[in-house]
């Protein structure tokens, strides 16, 4: 399953991941990930999840954040939930070209029965039909 939470800065996504991923933490027998680019929201995240800063890593576009979600996710067999927040400020790039990158995830969802929670910054007047479909 993939959820996207899509639209303009302050319309409260990340409030929502953050509410999201805390309640399933609280439900869930497997790991939890939460994936930012800031140490911001560390301290509002239950101490159950696996807080990832993407900064502390040389990742570069989202052919490379992809393949750091695989190595993360080969690590534990037990992650159930992957959050990403703010995807667009992750990888650099705009919604329009990560196509490829869900179509990634949509695979490793699929075949390892992980979920999906993703902030992207956008108008959703423009939202790419491809992530409309996951909102």
């Amino acid at each position: 399953m993939i959820k996207v939470f899509y639209g303009k800065k302050g319309t409260g996504k990340t409030k929502q991941m953050l509410e999201t991923a805390n309640a399933i933490v609280r439900e869930s027998n497997g790991a939890v990930v939460y994936i930012d680019d800031s140490n911001e929201l560390m301290m509002k995240l239950s101490h159950r999840i696996r807080f990832i800063n993407i900064l502390d890593y040389p990742v570069y576009g989202s052919d490379a954040f992809l393949g750091f979600i695989c190595g993360v996710a080969s690590q534990n067999y037990d992650i159930e939930t992957i959050f990403i927040d703010g995807l667009t400020y992750i990888v650099h790039q705009d919604a329009e070209s990560l196509k490829k990158f869900f179509d990634g995830i949509a695979k490793i969802s699929a075949e390892h029965s992980a979920d999906f929670y993703i902030s992207i910054n956008g108008d959703e007047e423009t939202m790419p039909e491809f992530i409309r479909q996951y909102t």
